[in-house]
């Protein structure tokens, strides 16, 4: 059952090769466009900010009138039988909020909409970085797949090259057999690149809510952002700055929550012998004998500390952040520079050197598979580090997010 699989997987292997050729791949533009138009997770987070955005102007409403009705006097006994003497009273009461409730109560919606919006913006910024690596990732996968391919076509020719000279005789049966070994590794190989190549053609596809099968992607090099005015603080700080924000609204709001509220009432009473009339009025609070939100107001105040230290690991992060991607940034462009140079035509000529000498008799079956890896391995370090210059300016560009 393995083999089957095996053969299967490697067919599908050239299928895919070659339709990748003819897929329209797609560009890292394109990319982020769709993913920004159908990511879950940016419309949870706008759906998120709509919701703090309600709430930020409930908060600002004063708490509703009461109309109450109240029957008294009836269906009792000796001059209160019936509905004689009943009393009849409409009164109207309205709570009074003090302390300073609603404001604080503004204050604290509003900081979470703040939070709730940069939320939003961060989530946009990280679909950005995450959108930008998996389309690095397929386009060096892709590169990996065809060289694989290309490695097995040359090992399938050089097995058949060295079957055809042990024949005649001019090489042992034991080149044949490291012949044959160096195909089945090839074969693997471009198997395993296969792989790859599906797992990081479905992340970009669910990433930009794409259901085409032959996802390409289109290499694009970008230059690296410039560093942000040291007075403008990055999303992330952004963030801090609006939960401790929020949690110093808190301890205002927890303070005015222990001041107690007056209701007032006042209304119109009718008696039921005389069917006169008369006002009614009342003021009621209550008494902060027991409960004074004293707990609460201990537990906002601590949260507001833990918030001030969390401004402060922000910011120490986002500096941490910029520094290192910029160093990896620079680092990664200058091993591409120095890979992408005369390195690989040079590997080329010799493993063309090394063809023709051992076509002639002049090299070995090792010399020719030494010129081999060495130009593999010469695409492959260009391969991964266009990668690395990828993620390094994706993490580059998230870090400077404003």
């Amino acid at each position: 059952m393995f083999s089957k699989f095996r053969a299967v997987l490697l067919v599908s292997a050239l299928v895919v090769c070659a339709q990748a050729a003819q897929a329209e791949p797609i560009t890292l533009a394109d990319a982020l466009s769709r993913g920004a138009d159908s990511s879950p997770r940016v419309s949870q987070a706008k759906a998120q900010a709509d919701a703090a955005e309600a709430r930020a102007r409930q908060a600002g409403v004063s708490p509703n009138p009461e109309l109450s009705l109240e029957v008294e006097n009836f269906a009792g006994s000796g001059a209160f039988q019936g509905l004689r003497s009943t009393e009849t009273t409409l009164a109207l009461s309205q709570r009074l909020e003090l302390g300073g409730k609603r404001s604080a109560r503004v204050g604290v919606a509003s900081a979470e909409r703040d939070f709730a919006f940069l939320t939003y913006k961060a989530a946009l910024a990280d679909l950005d970085r995450d959108i930008r690596v998996a389309h690095a990732e397929l386009r060096a996968s892709e590169d990996r797949a065809v060289l694989a391919r290309d490695n097995t076509a040359a090992a399938e020719e050089l097995s058949r090259t060295a079957k055809i000279l042990v024949e005649a005789g001019r090489d042992p049966p034991l080149r044949q057999l490291r012949a044959a070994a160096t195909l089945a590794e090839a074969k693997a190989e471009q198997a395993r690149t296969f792989s790859e190549l599906l797992i990081a053609r479905r992340l970009l596809a669910t990433l930009i809510g794409s259901d085409d099968p032959d996802l390409s992607a289109i290499a694009s090099e970008e230059d690296a952002p410039a560093n942000p005015a040291p007075d403008l603080q990055t999303i992330n700080e952004q963030l801090a700055i609006a939960q401790r924000s929020a949690a110093q609204a808190r301890v205002s709001l927890a303070r005015a929550d222990g001041v107690p509220d007056v209701t007032a009432s006042g209304g119109v009473r009718r008696f039921g012998e005389g069917r006169e009339t008369a006002l009614v009025a009342g003021v009621s609070i209550a008494l902060p004998f027991r409960d004074r939100n004293r707990g609460n107001i201990e537990a906002a105040q601590s949260e507001s500390i833990a918030a001030d230290s969390g401004l402060l690991i922000a910011q120490r992060d986002a500096n941490r952040a910029r520094y290192d991607a910029r160093m990896l940034l620079g680092a990664a462009e200058v091993r591409y520079e120095a890979l992408a140079g005369p390195g690989i035509a040079q590997a080329e000529e010799a493993l063309r050197l090394a063809r023709i000498g051992y076509n002639a008799g002049k090299f070995s079956l090792l010399e020719l598979l030494d010129a081999q890896n060495a130009l593999t391995a010469a695409k492959l370090n260009v391969i991964q580090a266009r990668l690395d210059r990828a993620n390094a300016l994706a993490a580059l560009i998230r870090a400077n997010v404003q």
